[in-house]
C-alpha cells in the first residue's frame, strides 16, 4: 500500500516509543537507554505524551502503511508567545530527569552537548529543528523518512528559515541529500561515536 503522511496523535505515542527503541541501535542509544529496562519504555512514552500536550513548538508526524505506523518524526517549529520565540528542544541549562536504569552520566554528557551546540550554532534565530526521525528497521529505505523531512523543510522554506539537525554517521548522507551542511561535530572517543551538527539554508520555492 502507498505510504501516507499524517499528524501524530496521543493514541500513536506507544507505537512511537516502540519505533524509537527499534530504530536507534547505535552504541550511544543503547548505552543511554538499556532496552532490557521497562522504565525506559515508560519514560519515552510519558515524555512524548507530555511534549505533545504541552510543548507548543512540537509537531509530531507519522507515516502509515495501511493500518501500521512505520515511522514518526518530531519537528520543533518556532512559535511566538508574547515577545518570546519558543524554539523547542532540550534546554542546555535544564536537562530532563532521565529514567530509572538510564546511564545518567552519558545522557547528560551526550544530550547536554547536543543542546549546547544547537544554542551556540543557532543562538536565538528562529529555525526549524528536526529532533527525532525514526523508522522501523524493516521499512527503512522505502521513503517514509523522506516524507517527514520534506514536510518540515517545506515549512521552513515557506517561512524563509533555516533547518537544524544532529546526525549520526549513518544518517549523515541522507541529510546531505536534503540540503543540510555540516557546520560542526564532536566525538565521544570512548565509544567511537561522532555526531555532526547540520544547518540547511532556506531554499527558494518555485
Amino acid at each position: 500500500m502507498p505510504l501516507t503522511l499524517l499528524p501524530g496523535t496521543l493514541a500513536d505515542v506507544p507505537a512511537f516509543t516502540s519505533i524509537y527503541l527499534s530504530a536507534f541501535q547505535d552504541v550511544i542509544a543503547r548505552d543511554c537507554f538499556p532496552r532490557t529496562s521497562p522504565h525506559i519504555k515508560e519514560w519515552w512514552t510519558s515524555s512524548n505524551i507530555d511534549d505533545m500536550k504541552n510543548q507548543a513548538s512540537a509537531r509530531f508526524l507519522k507515516v502509515v502503511d495501511g493500518d501500521e505506523i512505520v515511522a514518526y518524526a518530531k519537528w520543533n517549529v518556532p512559535v511566538q508567545q508574547g515577545t518570546e520565540t519558543v524554539l523547542g528542544g532540550d534546554n542546555p541549562d535544564d536537562m530532563p530527569v532521565w529514567p530509572k536504569d538510564a546511564n545518567v552520566e552519558l545522557c547528560d554528557e551526550f544530550f547536554g552537548h547536543l543542546a549546547r551546540e544547537r544554542k551556540r550554532i543557532m543562538g536565538n534565530r528562529p529555525h526549524y529543528y528536526l529532533e527525532i526521525v525514526a523508522t522501523l528497521p524493516q521499512h527503512q529505505g522505502k521513503g517514509a523518512a523522506g516524507k517527514m523531512l520534506r514536510w518540515g523543510l517545506g515549512q521552513a522554506d515557506r517561512d524563509g528559515l533555516e533547518a537544524y539537525v544532529e546526525a549520526s554517521p549513518l544518517a549523515l548522507p541522507v541529510y546531505e541529500h536534503y540540503g543540510w551542511k555540516v557546520v560542526a561535530d564532536f566525538t565521544l572517543e570512548d565509544r567511537n561515536h561522532t555526531e555532526s551538527f547540520m544547518v540547511r539554508v532556506p531554499q527558494q520555492i518555485s
